[in-house]
């Protein structure tokens, strides 16, 4: 989730205290990814059924306890981070600005909204076995329907700028809902093997994240009842900033774009 460390060895957990957003980085074309001749099609729905399954725990200082995070049927309970509640967890994304946008890419808001929003996700997931034995995954989703809201901070339980999160709909707030695409890459251990938890990936395994690529657009209501609109586009550099001349532009950040806009659209 943002506020990755640039450590150009092992990439720190982040903070989760601080972690609510993730802003990651899609790069088409690299050259470092060693492919064979093998590659496979799996149903969208093995990504999908995994997200909101891993249990982030915290330690004392309000970092990702890797060691103590599992997958579970339940990231609400027993201890698990919840940055949403009473929604799964899943990822959002920030802007230097200091705006931040959600988008319920996987239907997971809308599935604690007892489907009420009629999200939909569909994709793809293609295999690329390497020489090692491993794979690289590629997933691509496009999301329509999808509960979206922004904040101010990177605190997504904080000020809103747009839209109601779950637990205020649940209240009676209206919901914003909007689309949004998503093209992520990383290394899974063999063909077949269970896809991750995005937030695994963002926590606990970010070594094998390589690529993400976000965008998001909604039409909805502002903070001060006005219709607005919600954009957000991230574009980064994952699997690149690790290597770089620590004097170069990417090494500094590793998301050279990353905007989210929040504008009124009615008198």
């Amino acid at each position: 989730m943002k506020n990755l460390t640039p450590n150009h060895n092992q990439p720190r957990p982040p903070r989760v205290a601080r972690a609510a957003t993730l802003c990651l980085a899609l790069l088409a074309g690299a050259s470092f990814i060693q492919t064979t001749a093998q590659a496979a099609t799996r149903p969208i729905s093995d990504f999908l059924s995994r997200q909101g399954k891993f249990c982030v725990k915290v330690d004392a200082n309000g970092f990702a306890d890797c060691a103590a995070s599992y997958y579970t049927f339940d990231t609400t309970g027993g201890g698990c981070f919840s940055f949403t509640p009473p929604s799964a967890n899943y990822a959002g994304w920030s802007d230097p600005k200091g705006a931040s946008a959600s988008f319920d890419y996987a239907g997971l808001a809308d599935a604690t909204l007892g489907g009420r929003l009629g999200t939909t996700v569909d994709g793809s997931i293609d295999e690329i076995v390497q020489a090692d034995g491993s794979v690289l995954v590629k997933v691509v989703l496009h999301t329509h329907n999808a509960l979206a809201f922004a904040v101010q901070g990177s605190d997504f339980n904080g000020p809103l700028l747009f839209g109601h999160r779950v637990a205020e709909i649940l209240a009676g707030a209206p919901a914003s809902v909007g689309s949004c695409s998503m093209n992520l890459i990383f290394r899974n251990p063999a063909p077949g093997a269970p896809l991750p938890d995005l937030s695994d990936l963002s926590f606990c395994s970010f070594n094998d994240l390589l690529f993400v690529s976000f965008v998001g657009e909604s039409n909805g209501t502002l903070s001060n009842g006005q219709p607005g609109l919600l954009q957000t586009t991230q574009t980064g550099l994952i699997a690149v900033y690790g290597k770089a001349n620590p004097n170069s532009r990417v090494a500094l950040d590793a998301f050279p774009a990353e905007h989210v806009v929040v504008r009124q659209t009615g008198k």
